[in-house]
C-alpha cells in the first residue's frame, strides 16, 4: 500500500470513529485474497471512500465521469484508483476494465444495483465475477445516509462483513449466463435475505 494512500484512509477511518460513531463487525474474522470484488449496498455518494478506509488494502472502484471535469480533484480521486464512467454504469467497457483489473490480482469495490437509487441487482457484477473467478466479500452498509444520527450517537456508522462467496460455491449454484440471478443472491446476502450457511 503506498504511503499517502494508507496516511489517508487511517485520517479518514479516525474521522468517522470520531464524527460517526464507526462500528465494523465480521472483518477481523475474514482472510482476504488478492484479486477479489467487495459487494456492498449503495446509500451513500461517500460509500467507496468510507469502505475503502476500512479494507486492509488498496481498491478501485468507479466514479461519475463528472467528477473528473475539476482536473485537480479529478487528479486526487485518480489517485485512489477511482476511474470514470459514464452514467450507464456497466457498459461492456467497464466490465472489462474490472475483469482486467481482477486478473492483474487487483481488488475492487462494487456495488450490485449499480446507484443509489436502484433497489435491484445488475447483471455485470456477477458476469465480472464469473469471468475472473473471483471470491466475493459481501458487505452491508447501515447508516451512511443517516450521519446525523450517527454524529449525535443515536446510530452507529456500521460495516456487517458476511461470509464470502468464492466461484467454487457461486458456479455449483447458478449456471453460466444466469448472471441477473447471481446478481440478485449477492444482493439478497449483503441485505441479509439469502441464508450464509
Amino acid at each position: 500500500m503506498r504511503f499517502f494512500y494508507r496516511l489517508t484512509i487511517t485520517f479518514v477511518r479516525t474521522l468517522m470513529h470520531f464524527l460517526w460513531n464507526l462500528k465494523i463487525t465480521g472483518m477481523k474474522e475474514i482472510r482476504f485474497k488478492k484479486g477479489c470484488i467487495i459487494c456492498a449496498n449503495h446509500q451513500s455518494a461517500l460509500d467507496p471512500a468510507f469502505l475503502g478506509s476500512i479494507l486492509p488494502f488498496e481498491c478501485y472502484f468507479m466514479a461519475k465521469s463528472e467528477l473528473f471535469k475539476n482536473k485537480t480533484f479529478g487528479a486526487l480521486i485518480g489517485y485512489f484508483n477511482a476511474f470514470p464512467v459514464r452514467r450507464a454504469g456497466f457498459t461492456r467497457g467497464v466490465i472489462q476494465k474490472f475483469i482486467q483489473l481482477l486478473r492483474d490480482k487487483k481488488n475492487i469495490i462494487m456495488f450490485p444495483e449499480g446507484s443509489r437509487k436502484s433497489f435491484s441487482a445488475k447483471p455485470g457484477i456477477a458476469k465480472i465475477a464469473w469471468e475472473t473467478d473471483a471470491p466475493i466479500y459481501t458487505v452491508q452498509i447501515e447508516n451512511a445516509d443517516d450521519l446525523w444520527a450517527c454524529f449525535f450517537r443515536k446510530k452507529h456508522l456500521h460495516f456487517i462483513f458476511k461470509k464470502p462467496l468464492f466461484a467454487k460455491e457461486y458456479k455449483s449454484m447458478f449456471k453460466e449466463g444466469e448472471y441477473r440471478e447471481l446478481a440478485t443472491f449477492i444482493l439478497n446476502r449483503i441485505n441479509g435475505i439469502e441464508n450464509e450457511d
